[in-house]
């Protein structure tokens, strides 16, 4: 254990200055978020979330012998607020390190809001699924499975919108399109949607596989943009979403419905009204 290590207090975060230490970077990205910490290349030091001070504190401590810590200057934890996110563009969850997995999200002009998988979960699929879950129909539509005919028929045409290979540029757009076809025709009728939650509930008795594993292509909410009303907190510049309240098209002043895909081999999504 050696070398000096500096920690204080700036502009609602940590700075952490220390010598490169393999073992001292492998232990920060294990125990700390990814969305809590972010390397800074000009600086040269991570820069870390106010909530996880005491944690990077004890991890200097284990690696540096000399940890000089400027108390006087840390800053307090960010409170949870309410936002309205205009989201043009929410991408697949990613494994970002200690057993998360989270989406980045386009609002204001960049990758400004980071989506739990859970969170996203909750909201399209009524529950924290495993991630090697197959989705279900209702899932496929973006309701809770029991939503009446008429919560049927306004999820499948917002998901028609969102999803048409005409307009919709993302890889398995016609893939998708066929499997919200399929959902509906299953859903909207009453004898096969009773049937085929009968064979929901007796796969929920049975139990789970051991040898799942987690998607390998990550989480995918079956929306990709809209107005995003959202608790969370602001770490590092980008708001870290807790729970959704409410997500609601997109439209411009000729009641037109945006429409973003990312098509295959660019570099960033495209709009699309319609």
């Amino acid at each position: 254990m050696g070398g000096s290590c500096e920690i204080y207090g700036e502009g609602g975060m940590l700075v952490v200055r220390t010598p490169y230490d393999p073992a001292f970077v492998a232990a920060l990205k294990a125990q700390v978020p990814h969305e809590a910490r972010r390397w800074d290349r000009d600086r040269r030091a991570w820069l870390v979330d106010a909530a996880q001070r005491a944690r990077v504190v004890h991890l200097a401590e284990q690696f540096f012998g000399d940890v000089r810590v400027q108390l006087g200057m840390l800053p307090t934890a960010p409170v949870e607020q309410e936002r309205v996110l205009e989201v043009r563009y929410l991408g697949r969850t990613k494994p970002r390190g200690n057993g998360e997995r989270t989406a980045f999200a386009w609002v204001d002009g960049g990758w400004n809001a980071i989506f739990p998988e859970a969170v996203l979960r909750r909201w399209f699929d009524g529950t924290e699924a495993r991630p090697g879950d197959a989705p279900t129909l209702w899932q496929v539509l973006g309701i809770p499975a029991g939503s009446d005919d008429a919560a049927i028929k306004r999820a499948y045409r917002r998901m028609v919108k969102q999803w048409h290979p005409d307009v919709c540029k993302e890889p398995d757009a016609e893939e998708q399109f066929r499997a919200i076809q399929r959902a509906y025709e299953i859903l909207r009728d009453p004898v096969k949607r009773a049937k085929y939650q009968a064979g929901l509930m007796l796969a929920a008795s049975l139990p789970a596989d051991a040898q799942a594993e987690a998607a390998p292509q990550g989480y995918r909410a079956p929306l990709r943009c809209g107005l995003v009303r959202a608790r969370g907190r602001e770490v590092l510049g980008r708001f870290v979403v807790s729970e959704i309240l409410a997500w609601d098209d997109i439209t411009n002043a000729r009641g037109e419905v945006l429409v973003s895909s990312w098509p295959p081999g660019a570099d960033h999504f495209v709009e699309v009204w319609q």
